[in-house]
């Protein structure tokens, strides 16, 4: 009988959780992401721990921009969660925010992506973020 070798990992296969609190940038980020094939799912800045580690999320991406220094409490309440602790974080800054991409590192991201992004920049942080995503 022949072994069936296992088959890598794909854009649809991985789950990407969206940390924000805007509808319109849910849509806009949510339609980028699932037109490259990614399985996504929101959630506010309010929504339990449990629900986020309920959904088994392969990457978590993060507004920075959530009202009232949101997007850093949110990032380390993420880092404190057990299940989560280790689930890459992209975080998406504004030119004009406060704080640095420096500040978000610090805080628990692993990468940046500053808006107004273009999709080659972020297709590389994603790859780099979620490998086999292609």
């Amino acid at each position: 009988m022949r072994r069936r070798r296992p088959r890598a990992p794909t854009a649809e296969s991985k789950r990407l959780a969206v940390v924000e609190e805007t509808t319109d940038d849910i849509y806009s980020i949510q339609f980028v992401l699932q037109s490259l094939g990614f399985r996504t799912q929101s959630f506010s800045p309010r929504s339990s721990m449990a629900d986020l580690m309920g959904f088994g999320p392969d990457l978590i991406i993060v507004d920075m921009m959530i009202s009232g220094g949101g997007g850093y409490r949110a990032i380390r309440q993420i880092r404190r969660a057990g299940n989560l602790d280790r689930v890459p974080i992209l975080a998406i800054g504004a030119a004009a925010m406060e704080g640095s991409p420096e500040e978000i590192l610090a805080a628990g991201g692993q990468e940046v992506v500053i808006k107004p992004y273009n999709m080659t920049e972020l297709r590389e942080k994603l790859d780099r973020l979620v490998p086999k995503a292609k």
